[in-house]
Order: C-alpha cells, then sequence, then structure tokens
C-alpha cells in the first residue's frame, strides 16, 4: 500500500449504523470508500450507488479485491468470529463493531490471527474520543475531586424496531445486552476508573417471555470505586437516555447521554481547583451554591479538605449529537489510520481493549445466568 493514497475501507454489512459510519468515513482525506458487502443485494447495491462504490453480497469477494486495505465488520455479533479470521487470513486489517466475539475464546484466536498477520484488529469504541467523555476521563484521572469512591449508570434504550423476531433478543446471535451492549460501557469506565472485577449481575424477561430486556450487574474498579449499572431496553424512543455518576470525595461527576453531550459537576472546591475545573471545560457555566470558607477544618474521610466552596459547573460541546457521533467515529478510524501508516503513533483503543471489555461482559453474563 502507497503511504499516499487513501486506505480502502470495505464494509461487510449495510445496515443502519454501517451507512452512518460511512457518512461519516466519506468526508476523511486519510481513507476512500472502496466497496461493500450484504447479503441482500438491494441494500448492497443501494449502499454502493451512494457512495460511488462496488458493490457485492459475496463477502469474500469484497474482502479479497486489491483497492481495500481495512474490512470494516458491522454485522451481527455471532458473524464477528469468522468474518476477521477471513479478513485477517486475507491480510486485510479490520475495524470491528462491538463485541469483537462472543466470548473470549474466539476474542483469543482473533488476536492471534492479527498479530501473526500484523494487522489492527480495534473494536469500534467510539465513546472513547467523545468530547464529554474526554473531559470526564481528565478530571477524574486530575485528582481535583479526591478519589472516585462509586458510581451508577443508567441505560434506558429504546426497543421501538426490536420486535420480538429481532436478533438481537436471541442470545445465540447477539450475546445478549452485557455482550452486544454493556461492552461500551464497561470499556468507557475501564478509562476513567482502572481495570475492573465484576461482583454481581442478574437479569430481568419481559412478561413471561424468554426475552432478556433487562439487565444490572455491580463492579468494583481498580482504584476502589464501585459502580453499579442498569441497562434496559425498555423505553419509547422519546424517553431513551443514559447518564454516568461518579460520586468522589469531594463531589459528584455527571455524564449524559448515549452519545455523552452534558458534563456536570457537583463539588466542594478551592480557588486553585475551581480555576482548574474551569479551565478543563472552556465556556462553562458555574453557579457558587454555599460558600463555607469560614467552616474550618472541614473533614473528609478522616483528612482535612482544603476547600471553601461549593460549585455546580456544566459544560457542553458546540455541537449537536449527529454532529458529536460521527465526529467521533471519524476520529477513532483516523487514529487507526494513523498507526497503519506509522506504528510509532499512539492509538486510544488497542486490540487488546476489545478483548478486556469483552471479558468483563462475559463474567457478567455467567453471573446472571
Amino acid at each position: 500500500m502507497s503511504r499516499e493514497r487513501p486506505l480502502g475501507v470495505g464494509l461487510i454489512g449495510c445496515g443502519a449504523f454501517g451507512i452512518f459510519c460511512l457518512d461519516a468515513f466519506a468526508t476523511m482525506p486519510q481513507v476512500r470508500i472502496a466497496a461493500v458487502a450484504d447479503q441482500r443485494p438491494e441494500a448492497a447495491e443501494r449502499t454502493a450507488k451512494r457512495f460511488s462504490a462496488a458493490a457485492d453480497t459475496n463477502v469474500a469477494d469484497v474482502i479479497a479485491r486489491d483497492d481495500v486495505d481495512i474490512v470494516h465488520v458491522a454485522t451481527p455479533p455471532s458473524s464477528h468470529h469468522q468474518l476477521v479470521l477471513d479478513a485477517l487470513k486475507a491480510g486485510k486489517h479490520v475495524l470491528c463493531e462491538k463485541p469483537l466475539a462472543m466470548n473470549t475464546h474466539q476474542a483469543d484466536e482473533m488476536l492471534a490471527a492479527a498479530g501473526q498477520a500484523g494487522k489492527i484488529l480495534p473494536v469500534n469504541f467510539v465513546m472513547r474520543y467523545n468530547a464529554v467523555a474526554r473531559k470526564a476521563a481528565e478530571i477524574l484521572r486530575s485528582g481535583v475531586l479526591g478519589q472516585p469512591l462509586a458510581g451508577r449508570l443508567t441505560n434506558c434504550a429504546f426497543d421501538t424496531y426490536m420486535p420480538p423476531e429481532h436478533w438481537f433478543w436471541d442470545r445465540e446471535i447477539s450475546g445478549g445486552i452485557f455482550i452486544e451492549h454493556g461492552v461500551h460501557f464497561f470499556d468507557l469506565h475501564a478509562q476513567w476508573l482502572g481495570k475492573p472485577t465484576v461482583l454481581s449481575a442478574h437479569a430481568e424477561t419481559r412478561n413471561g417471555t424468554d426475552i432478556q430486556d433487562r439487565v444490572t450487574c455491580r463492579l468494583r474498579h481498580e482504584g476502589g470505586a464501585v459502580v453499579s449499572h442498569y441497562h434496559g431496553f425498555d423505553q419509547i424512543e422519546p424517553m431513551d437516555r443514559a447518564d454516568h455518576r461518579i460520586i468522589c470525595e469531594l463531589g459528584d461527576l455527571q455524564v449524559f447521554g448515549w452519545i455523552p453531550m452534558r458534563l456536570e459537576i457537583d463539588a466542594a472546591v478551592s480557588d486553585e481547583t475551581q480555576q482548574q475545573l474551569q479551565q478543563s471545560c472552556p465556556d462553562c457555566d458555574v453557579e457558587v451554591v454555599e460558600d463555607f470558607s469560614g467552616q474550618t477544618p472541614l473533614i473528609g474521610r478522616g483528612l482535612p479538605r482544603d476547600v471553601i466552596r461549593r460549585i455546580r459547573l456544566t459544560w457542553r460541546p458546540d455541537t449537536d449529537k449527529a454532529a458529536a457521533y460521527a465526529r467521533s467515529i471519524r476520529d477513532l478510524l483516523a487514529d487507526q489510520a494513523a498507526y497503519i501508516r506509522d506504528p510509532s503513533h499512539r492509538r486510544e483503543v488497542t486490540e487488546s481493549d476489545g478483548r478486556e471489555a469483552l471479558a468483563v461482559a462475559q463474567s457478567a453474563a455467567e453471573l446472571a445466568d
């Protein structure tokens, strides 16, 4: 592959999300949409026409194309294992949608094949590239709020377009909510709080059926924070919502949105730490809730705390949800493309990240069963 020409992308799976990704990729000078494949001929042809690409119903033909450098696997989870192995065998890089595989045994085989081929195999963990999620990581790691102690994720997704026969409800195809969906959040919280261990997990079925539409788990992160997760596909579309709340020694940090779009901090601060927070979040809104500069000493967890007021800080990126999502997807692929061209480039998402999030999801799913 010439270092000058764009990387050729071959999409496997012309569903709504695959097309959304191609819309994002189409604006990138680093890549070119070369070909698409789908078992539905009309979907492949329609997508190919939209992006001036080649179309095929035969995945092997797309994988084998000389102008395809990176294969984007955007198919249901049970198909990832074989498709990825086929692409790696053909000498292609792979960008895999979450989850990497159905279990860690498959994942280990896939990662070994990627290593032997000298090719990349990241999972499309787009939240790592989201501006709000990155601000949260920066603030939590800075220690300005003290040690993270506990947290809760509430993820209420809508199921409007998933009738009972949809593949998502078949755990032989999807792996279930923890594996198909939860890996995004397990990965994100690992970046914020350190490597997690599953303490407990539970699943509920819908109204006497075998459809698992609500799952919960508790994780303990290596820094000591214990976080509860609720993942439910149980809402009408207008009520779809997600929020993360991390309780720290000096206050709370909250992130709102499945695509994070708002950061809120309720914390006790000094002049110095307030300035640090405001510098981290330019153009934020800050409200002083209480002044307790004369209340000394202030003790928390057995230690004196150098704080003089309580503030509420709110920060939003200057963009809308769809644009933020598309930018995260572009940033992820640009990051991977930079590594392909220069292996000294340090990537935000590497091969091990998909495996680690899957291991947490698999452990939760097994405990819930």
